[in-house]
C-alpha cells in the first residue's frame, strides 16, 4: 500500500501487514501510525481499529475528567503513561503549595491546573484516532 507520511508528505510503499502498527518515515524519521484498511458497511466505509488503539482510547475519558477536575496534580499525564510530564506537574504544585517558589507560591499551582484544565478538553474533544496518534504513537507530552 501506498501512502504519504503526515509529516513530510513522502511517498512511502508498506506492506498490508503493517496496517494499524505504528511506522517511522525513513526520510524525516517522524512517527506514525500506519492507517487501518476500510470496509464498506451500509454503503459508509468503517475503519477497523487495532485491539492497541482501542485500549488506549478507553484512558481519553478518565485522562480527559482529571486533567479537568485535579489537573494541577498531573494525574491526567500519569493514566497516559506520560510519566516524566506528570511527575514535572506535581513537583510544581507541589513545590507552590508548600512554599517553595521563588515568585510568588501560588501562581505555579495556578499555572500547573490551568495547563490540566486546557489538557483535559483537549483530550475529550478529539477523536479516538487521532487520540491514539498523538498520545501512544507520538507521546506528545504537553498540549
Amino acid at each position: 500500500m501506498i501512502l504519504a507520511c503526515p509529516h513530510c508528505d513522502t511517498q512511502l510503499s508498506l506492506e498490508p501487514h503493517q496496517a494499524g502498527q505504528e511506522s517511522v518515515c525513513p526520510n524525516c524519521q517522524g512517527r506514525f501510525q500506519v492507517p487501518l484498511p476500510q470496509a464498506a458497511v451500509g454503503g459508509n466505509n468503517v475503519a477497523y481499529k487495532s485491539t492497541e488503539m482501542i485500549q488506549f482510547a478507553d484512558k481519553k475519558i478518565a485522562a480527559g475528567v482529571c486533567g479537568i477536575l485535579v489537573g494541577g496534580l498531573g494525574v491526567h499525564k500519569f493514566i497516559l503513561g506520560l510519566n516524566s510530564a506528570g511527575a514535572i506537574m506535581l513537583a510544581v504544585y507541589a513545590a507552590c503549595l508548600v512554599g517553595s517558589c521563588l515568585v510568588v507560591p501560588i501562581f505555579g499551582a495556578i499555572a500547573m491546573q490551568v495547563i490540566g484544565l486546557v489538557e483535559g478538553i483537549i483530550y475529550l474533544t478529539k477523536s479516538d484516532e487521532e487520540f491514539f496518534q498523538t498520545y501512544a504513537v507520538e507521546q506528545k507530552q504537553w498540549f
